[in-house]
Parts: structure tokens; C-alpha cells; sequence
């Protein structure tokens, strides 16, 4: 998939500084990973998505896997 929406050094050094990230348990992070791999399973890697489309599909599930319910307003 085309474009990035966070820095390469933040995904791959950044990340593991925030309070987030430091607490995240063994437990937490396999059931997160789960959730994303269902969420990515029917993605082509190549996939061509347009901003809603990657906000419907990608966006808004990972960010209820987070445990943001209702914590976030999608795009006008």
C-alpha cells in the first residue's frame, strides 16, 4: 500500500518510548496483533485504497482494536 502515515523511526524506535507502549503487556500486544492480522487478511499488499476506503477498513478497525470505541470522529 502507498503512503505513510507515521515516520519509519518513529514505527521502528520512536513508538517504544511512549507510556502507551511501555505498558502494553505480552497478553495485550498478541490479542492487538491478532486483531491486525484479521484486519490486513483480506488486503492485497498492493491494494490501491483511496483515503476512505483505507479510514473504513483500516483506520477505524485498528483503532477499536486499540480500545477506541467511540474516542474518534471519521473524515468529513
Amino acid at each position: 500500500m502507498q503512503g505513510q502515515l507515521f515516520s519509519q523511526d518513529f514505527l521502528l524506535r520512536g513508538i517504544r518510548e511512549t507510556p502507551p507502549f511501555e505498558a502494553l503487556t505480552n497478553t495485550d500486544f498478541a490479542a492487538f496483533h491478532s486483531a491486525l492480522q484479521s484486519i490486513f487478511q483480506g488486503l492485497a499488499s498492493d491494494a490501491a485504497l483511496n483515503e476512505a476506503q483505507t479510514e473504513q477498513l483500516i483506520i477505524e478497525k485498528t483503532l477499536v482494536a486499540l480500545g477506541w470505541r467511540e474516542d474518534y470522529l471519521p473524515q468529513v
